[in-house]
């Protein structure tokens, strides 16, 4: 964690470090669907099937992160 310059090379660490995923989807005024994976190609496959039923579908994937440093599992925006 020392070698760490900036915020790119912080967010590179803890997608590293990720356990898992979760994929949110926006369904409208504070509602969104959360659906949890394993791997980042499951959480993208989602993602996929739920664009080709819904181009106009406003989802995100995040890695739930566990790096050495933290005590707690940290969320970061993947894409």
């Amino acid at each position: 964690m020392n070698d760490i310059n900036n915020s790119n090379e912080y967010d590179a660490y803890l997608v590293r470090h990720s356990v898992g995923y979760m994929v949110t989807q926006f369904l409208g005024r504070g509602q969104y669907n959360k659906t949890e994976f394993d791997t980042i190609d499951q959480a993208n496959q989602f993602v996929s099937k739920v664009k080709e039923s819904n181009p106009n579908a406003r989802v995100m994937v995040y890695g739930l992160s566990m790096p050495p440093h933290a005590t707690k599992p940290i969320s970061i925006a993947i894409n």
